[in-house]
């Protein structure tokens, strides 16, 4: 049975390999091509579409923002290490004075303020009136400005020594010269004074204000009006000769033409005395001489300041005595303003222990 299965088979592909085989090769070559065809056009189809597209850019590199570093909140109290540090500074710079102090509370401001601060009183024999807010930064700057500087100024000058110095201003927690937006002055650390005057053992006072004298600012402004002044006079003295000048034009003009017509009748006369006389025409009166007219002066320029004239005036006694006071403070204190800064510090003198990396600032 099995034989008879495998034949039949066999029958059946040999029939169906002869009948591919007895096709003709024109109906083979057809069937080929549509095959191809359909091939080709399920391949079409299955193809993807590309359509043309326009050049583009590439994309830029994100931008990062940087970020801005968080600022540390300004602690309210000083650390107690802080405290100590300050109070070891006190004792170290109050050694060998003669002083007369108090201790104030720590300050603490924001920014402002200091961790010891005192209460300046008395230094040496110059008491401090109203006592002094400043911290001991300021102790032996002070005491070297008044031994060595101050007292023997004052016994060339005024011929007694300082007993007392006017305070004006100490602690305060504001920005330079008291304006928004600039950096803190000294003055809200605890590390300036300022100074109205002195008072010496006699009683004399001498103030700032009244005794600094004529700034360079106004020398140079009395100089610029004294200038005008003296052009507005010029002016003045030119414009009134000029005017002169015009009415003794006039008066010559008018002189002469009087004179011209005196002599035309002078003359008129004298020929007709001279026709009665000689019984005719005849003789000529003498010329007359005009008078000259006197040529206008040219305007002279005005006259142009001399060096001299922007100098520094003498000054009095007490000028002299502030003067070389604020000299030598400008060598010990790191700034040291006076009314030749500006007119903020017309009547004061303001000095403090800032650090300078170049030089100490002195106006």
């Amino acid at each position: 049975m099995h034989l008879r299965f495998g034949l039949a088979i066999a029958v059946i592909a040999g029939g169906a390999l002869g009948a591919a085989v007895l096709l003709p090769a024109s109906a083979r070559t057809t069937a080929e091509d549509k095959k191809l065809s359909e091939m080709k056009r399920s391949a079409a189809r299955l193809r993807p579409t590309i359509t043309a597209q326009p050049p583009m850019a590439p994309p830029l590199p994100v931008r990062k923002t940087a970020k801005a570093a968080p600022v540390p909140p300004v602690p309210d109290t000083w650390t107690e290490a802080e405290l100590q540090e300050a109070k070891a500074q006190c004792a170290t710079a109050m050694k060998g004075l003669d002083v007369d102090l108090t201790f104030e509370a720590p300050i603490k401001e924001g920014l402002c303020g200091n961790p010891a601060p005192i209460r300046l009183a008395r230094l040496g024999k110059v008491t401090f009136t109203p006592a002094a807010l400043v911290n001991c930064g300021l102790l032996r700057p002070l005491d070297s400005w008044i031994r060595n500087d101050v007292q023997p100024a004052a016994k060339r000058q005024l011929g007694a020594t300082i007993t007392t110095i006017e305070v004006m201003s100490d602690y305060s927690c504001r920005t330079a010269f008291g304006r928004v937006g600039r950096r803190l002055s000294q003055h809200a650390y605890v590390d300036a004074l300022d100074i109205r005057g002195f008072v010496t053992a006699t009683g004399k006072k001498v103030h700032v204000l009244e005794s600094w004298g004529a700034t360079k600012r106004d020398i140079v402004a009395a100089a610029k009006a004294k200038a005008k002044q003296d052009e507005a006079k010029q002016a003045a003295e030119q414009q009134t000769a000029e005017l002169d000048k015009d009415a003794f034009r006039t008066t010559t003009t008018r002189a002469v033409d009087g004179e011209q017509t005196a002599g035309k009748v002078e003359k008129k006369s004298r020929a007709a005395a001279n026709a009665a006389r000689l019984g005719g025409p005849g003789g000529s009166p003498p010329p007359v001489k005009k008078a000259e007219v006197l040529p206008v002066d040219k305007t002279t320029e005005p006259a142009k300041l001399s060096p001299a004239a922007v100098g520094l005036p003498p000054v009095n006694a007490d000028g002299r005595f502030l003067r070389e006071a604020h000299a030598a403070a400008c060598r010990i204190f790191g700034t040291t303003l006076g009314p030749e800064a500006n007119e903020a510090h017309r009547n004061h003198f303001h000095v403090d222990m800032a650090q300078r990396r170049i030089r100490n600032i002195c106006d």
